[in-house]
């Protein structure tokens, strides 16, 4: 009788270790999901934050859009001036580290500020947020958020929380641009690591298989080995953002991503890869996520890098 007490007692402790271990996983999992979704913003929760002294929120749209009806006291950023416009930046890079940390500023954005960007929901805008989100995450400002479902679904709860009236000049942020670097990856290291290390696609499935051409750049198809991963899919008709198990479908399961993965994203251009960049990095704490600067313009036009056509890879 002693051994089978004895084995019903090893029994029952190796019940507790899985329920604990069980437990354990299941809480990690909740505060990875807590820390991760910072990345988006309900409208309720914007609403809640809106006595918040260090709470700046940013409207992305074009200055007419903004000007005829805005979130109340949202400030407009005009997003192409973090893009280098001289003429011989032909693949779109960013501005220097200088005039980013002056824009950012005029924003009124300090090292402790809380900040809102949100998009008036057409395809540019979107791209407007998610591209200054990345501006910010590569100048080393991690507390930034975007508004699910855009000023449409703020609209849709708060009409009366909005305004045709501009703000007050905000004062001149403090924040400090600390390039973090290794957000970004050159021609060389993509090439390098072509069939190695998982890279995406961001543009539509008729460009990457290269029955439409991306503009501005000479071959069709798609960089060699990439996977394609629309950044569209990843939201609903209304503009909000997947649920968890649908992301962890698209990218865990579908493309067969772990957290810890260096994942390359590229598009025509840092621009239009920017979401699918913030989603990975942001949303899904892939935080070894690399964005492709400068994308197709520069390998697309260089005719002998490996480009790949009529085939999903």
């Amino acid at each position: 009788m002693k051994w089978l007490k004895q084995k019903y007692q090893n029994s029952e402790t190796n019940k507790h270790i899985k329920i604990n271990m069980k437990f354990l996983l299941l809480l990690s999992i909740s505060l990875f999901t807590l820390l991760a979704s910072d990345a988006f913003i309900t409208p309720s929760e914007l609403k809640s934050s809106l006595e918040d002294k260090n709470l700046v929120i940013i409207d992305v749209a074009d200055a007419a859009i903004y000007k005829a009806s805005h979130i109340t006291d949202a400030i407009n950023s005009d997003v192409s001036k973090f893009i280098n416009q001289e003429p011989e930046n032909i693949y779109s890079l960013m501005n220097s580290q200088q005039l980013i940390q002056k824009e950012l500023r005029k924003l009124g954005i300090n090292q402790d500020s809380k900040v809102v960007i949100y998009s008036h929901n057409t395809n540019n805008d979107i791209l407007n947020s998610s591209y200054l989100a990345f501006i910010l995450l590569y100048s080393g400002f991690e507390n930034i958020t975007i508004l699910d479902g855009g000023y449409m679904a703020w609209v849709f709860k708060y009409e009366r929380l909005t305004s045709s009236i501009l703000p007050d000049s905000k004062d001149e942020g403090n924040i400090v641009v600390e390039p973090n670097k290794h957000l970004l990856v050159n021609r060389d290291r993509v090439l390098s690591t072509l069939a190695s290390t998982p890279t995406l696609d961001a543009r539509s499935p008729q460009m990457y298989y290269g029955v439409e051409r991306s503009d501005k750049v000479s071959s069709i198809g798609h960089i060699s080995y990439a996977k394609s991963s629309f950044y569209k899919d990843k939201f609903l008709r209304d503009g909000t953002l997947r649920v968890e198990k649908e992301l962890d479908e698209i990218f865990i399961s579908g493309h067969e991503l772990n957290s810890s993965d260096e994942v390359i994203v590229y598009a025509d251009n840092a621009f239009t890869a920017s979401m699918e960049f913030y989603i990975l990095y942001k949303h899904m704490g892939f935080k070894n996520t690399k964005l492709y600067e400068a994308s197709l313009l520069e390998w697309g036009n260089t005719l002998d890098l490996p480009m790949t056509r009529f085939k999903w890879e």
